[in-house]
């Protein structure tokens, strides 16, 4: 099955049929969308930072991670969701051969990719650095590129319509 005709199929879905025509849903689930990219964007953001050194330097960093990480994986797990949802009511016509909407997928798992790398990396030594000034220099790149990428994200996310 070609990529043309997968996404045909899923926009002709009698589900997505009936959620591309709802006056209710589709505000409804866009407005999710959007407020759940805000605070994984956010708490990533907020994690990255405190990586950086701008920001919340009097928490330690495993504990800043604690107490965000389910925010982030909420935050995500809604996105992803909702992201579906709104795939599936113009898959074909809009997403499939959107170049804007590929790049974003592909930063999304570069995203995913450089919070792995990290996580088995540099933050499996982080009882050594927690407190300590300054952050070791792969945490700071590491957060300098998430930060980058999901930037990256919302701004690729905003072209899909005008591409």
């Amino acid at each position: 099955m070609s990529l043309f005709s997968l996404c045909h199929a899923i926009e002709l879905w009698p589900f997505s049929q009936a959620f591309a025509v709802d006056i209710f849903w589709i505000p409804a689930v866009e407005t999710t969308h959007l407020v759940s990219l805000a605070l994984l964007v956010g708490s990533i953001t907020t994690f990255d930072a405190r990586l950086l050194g701008l920001g919340m330097r009097h928490v330690s960093v495993s504990r800043l991670g604690k107490r965000l990480l389910p925010w982030t994986w909420a935050a995500f797990s809604l996105n992803l969701a909702t992201g579906a949802l709104l795939f599936t009511k113009t898959a074909e016509s809009l997403y499939c051969f959107n170049s804007a909407f590929r790049i974003k997928m592909l930063l999304i798992l570069l995203a995913g990719v450089n919070m792995a790398v990290f996580h088995i990396t540099v933050y499996r030594s982080v009882s050594k650095w927690d407190n300590s000034h300054p952050t070791p220099l792969q945490a700071k790149l590491a957060g300098s590129f998430s930060i980058l990428l999901w930037l990256c994200v919302v701004i690729a996310a905003r072209w899909i319509p005008f591409v």
